[in-house]
């Protein structure tokens, strides 16, 4: 017999396990899957690092919002808060994430309409404010209205325990 004739026997042979058959097809996908998720998993890392390097290249960050005195120049011209004060409760409110801010200043709003707010939170509330203004949050609109931005009375100051002179 020849290998010629060997081999095209083997070939046509249709008897025997088919296990074997469905064994090497199965180990095939298998190892083809493992390539792939390595081959995907090289990519993405590699995309992850490139966006990460892009985004620090630009240097995104939120330090154009910055502490501006005239938020809060009603309460400081009460004499009872100096610009350390309100400046100090201004930079706790920029370190909070947006969904914080917007439902802190809601709470706040309700308590200033209540009337259940004391001077010391109306300063939080404003350097809240103050903070949404700047981060294009909230309504601007309901903050003039409330904190007076636009150079309007403050709702504040005539609502509530407003901030009192301690002098």
């Amino acid at each position: 017999m020849t290998l010629f004739k060997l081999v095209t026997n083997y070939l046509s042979e249709d008897r025997g396990a088919i296990t074997v058959d469905w064994t090497v097809i199965s180990s095939a996908a298998v190892g083809l899957a493992i390539a792939t998720t390595a081959i995907m998993t090289d990519a993405l890392d590699d995309l992850a690092m490139r966006m990460d390097a892009e985004l620090r290249s630009r240097q995104l960050s939120d330090e154009w919002i910055r502490f501006f005195a005239n938020h809060f120049e009603p309460i400081l011209e009460t004499g009872a808060y100096s610009e350390a004060d309100v400046e100090a409760a201004y930079d706790i409110a920029n370190g909070l994430m947006n969904h914080t801010l917007i439902n802190e200043l809601a709470a706040g709003i309700e308590a200033l309409e209540e009337g259940t707010i004391t001077s010391d939170e109306i300063v939080e509330l404003v350097a809240l404010a103050s903070v949404a203004y700047q981060r294009n949050v909230v309504d601007e609109g309901m903050l003039n209205y409330y904190f007076g931005f636009d150079g309007s009375d403050p709702y504040y100051m005539t609502a509530g325990d407003a901030p009192a002179n301690t002098n």
